[in-house]
């Protein structure tokens, strides 16, 4: 896997700065390696499910949609 060494900066400034450490460039390239990897894998989850013909399981309610009298109209 190939990244543009700008997009490595910004992960390394993120990881600065939501977590206070600093990484080499070793380090760096193995947790975006990690992080591609890991959603790759969950969009390759999520086609299977939804290309599987099987029905998913709906893990909530969705978020009803406000009607004119919620409106205050």
């Amino acid at each position: 896997m190939k990244l543009k060494p700008e997009t490595l900066e910004k992960l390394r400034e993120i990881i600065r700065k939501d977590f206070g450490q600093e990484v080499d460039d070793q380090e760096l390239h193995d947790i975006a390696f990690n992080l591609v990897s890991f959603y790759d894998a969950l969009a390759k989850f999520y086609w299977e499910d939804i290309t599987s013909g099987r029905e998913l399981l709906v893990p909530y309610d969705p978020i009803p949609k406000p009607t004119k009298s919620a409106q205050g109209s």
